[in-house]
């Protein structure tokens, strides 16, 4: 059994015992640097993921020059589940924000295990599940809030601890964090000029830098 995949897991927690088993016999822990690639937009599926430390943000390129963040994955989170489902390529970039520590299980031993359990990937499945029912419940409450409290609800959510920085930084396009928060590239540059006069963020070339956790989290509620 792997040290680190404990039975707090919640995905894990849900399987048979057989599966659990399987999982942390066969999970290995890898290390990766600072802004390195746990796999790229096109990569064959390689396995599943888990985030042991630090976080892996999946990034996707809906157009030419326009990047958008899908998902920013902390501990206990698993991800890579789409492509281990339908055999199809990586539909991101999974980039590492920090030194970050993660378990993999490989494609191989999920594949392996299939033979006599074909059931796996139905498991597999339900953190695809999970990761849409968290979207939908998320999209929900967002839309449900005025402009300026979505917008530092994201700003909370999305920011991480960058090396060189003593606070939380969100490193994101205007223009990507305009279409996530639902509102228009004028509307949200007037917001973050309310944000920085209020002394709450800063800003830099792609980088908003959160200098006042506590009032962003008052105009989030």
């Amino acid at each position: 059994m792997h040290e680190t995949l404990g039975d707090d897991d919640r995905w894990l927690s849900l399987l048979p015992q057989e599966t659990r088993d399987f999982i942390r016999a066969r999970v290995r822990l890898r290390h990766f640097a600072d802004r390195a690639r746990v796999y790229a937009v096109g990569d064959e599926a390689d396995g599943l993921y888990q985030i042991v430390s630090g976080e892996v943000r999946l990034m996707a390129y809906p157009a030419v020059g326009r990047q958008l963040l899908t998902l920013v994955a902390r501990r206990r989170h698993w991800f890579g589940e789409l492509s281990v489902v339908d055999r199809g390529p990586r539909p991101h970039d999974a980039i590492c924000q920090g030194p970050v520590a993660l378990l993999h299980l490989p494609l191989r031993d999920i594949d392996a295990f299939a033979k006599t359990d074909a059931g796996i990937y139905g498991h597999v499945a339900l953190i695809g599940c999970a990761h849409q029912r968290a979207a939908l419940s998320y999209i929900g409450s967002m839309l449900a809030k005025p402009s300026r409290a979505r917008l530092a609800e994201m700003i909370l959510n999305m920011a991480s601890r960058e090396a060189g920085f003593d606070h939380p930084v969100l490193q994101i396009s205007q223009e990507d964090l305009a279409g996530r928060v639902g509102m228009s590239r004028q509307h949200l540059g007037n917001l973050l000029s309310d944000l920085k006069a209020a002394g709450c963020i800063a800003t830099s070339y792609g980088r908003i830098h959160i200098l006042d956790q506590a009032a962003l989290a008052a105009m989030a509620d």
